[in-house]
């Protein structure tokens, strides 16, 4: 009769065990609890250069709007149609630009073929500003990349590919984007796969390490793809949610079997 009573304490060991499988340390989940009050000088903001395949929105205006009608029309012009035009999707629905061809050139009314890889979008500015000038007086250009887009995967609240309007992104601010990250993410060991130059980067950031700053990863660049991997208490999430949710019933029955066990 005392056998059934004797294993109550290891049961209640179990469950106790078992209630802290899943659990996450609150110092999993602090971001930079080593910075303190201080200033901290800023790098300087890499310069995306643009590469084939990118997609430039170039909008062209003048005081005479009948002069650059024409660019106006390549901008809304079907996809695939026209030189060099091709589609993109914006931040506010799908518009079109000029898609970067194989040899790093972009073609516009005009001027013709205009090379785009390796140059800031300012650069290109400039020399598509100086070309006009021959044909168009008083042209104000402005250019934009419209494949600007960045890819957060695993454990954040919202995974999915983002839009970015404009051509400077952190990546704590697309953390934000995507609702932050959940509470299994490992923010110790973020992969961040970038390709650029025909070349495949895989990169691991630590983002509780306010050395985050200064890595060459803290900006993104287009098509980044960020991967949140799950700490290994993810794979007992399922049984300590149990425990969790009818972890009060649980004890309950076992304080009554036991005060049962131990009057007979």
């Amino acid at each position: 009769m005392n056998r059934p009573s004797s294993l109550l304490p290891w049961l209640g060991l179990w469950l106790l065990l078992l209630s802290g499988c899943g659990s996450v340390k609150l110092s999993q989940m602090v971001m930079f609890d080593d910075v303190k009050t201080e200033k901290l000088p800023i790098d300087s903001i890499p310069q995306l250069r643009i590469m084939p395949l990118d997609i430039i929105s170039i909008q062209v205006t003048s005081n005479d709007a009948s002069t650059v009608l024409v660019f106006q029309q390549q901008r809304m012009a079907s996809p695939g149609s026209g030189s060099g035009a091709a589609s993109g999707e914006g931040a506010l629905g799908i518009q079109e630009g000029y898609r970067v061809d194989e040899q790093g050139e972009i073609h516009m009314p005009f001027i013709g073929a205009v090379h785009a890889q390796g140059k800031t979008l300012n650069e290109l500015r400039q020399e598509i500003t100086t070309k006009l000038d021959k044909y168009i007086l008083n042209t104000s250009v402005q250019c934009r990349f419209m494949n600007f887009r960045v890819t957060l995967m695993g454990e954040v609240a919202r995974p999915s590919t983002y839009i970015i309007p404009n051509e400077r992104l952190t990546i704590l601010e697309a953390l934000g984007m995507a609702g932050d990250f959940t509470p299994y993410a490992d923010r110790t060991d973020v992969l961040v796969i970038r390709e650029r130059n025909g070349v495949r980067e895989f990169a691991r950031v630590n983002t509780q390490d306010r050395n985050l700053f200064s890595s060459p990863y803290f900006y993104l660049s287009p098509n980044d793809i960020v991967y949140i991997e799950p700490m290994k208490a993810k794979q007992y999430a399922t049984r300590g949610d149990f425990v969790e949710r009818y972890g009060v019933i649980l004890m309950s029955v076992l304080s009554i079997a036991t005060i049962f066990l131990t009057t007979r």
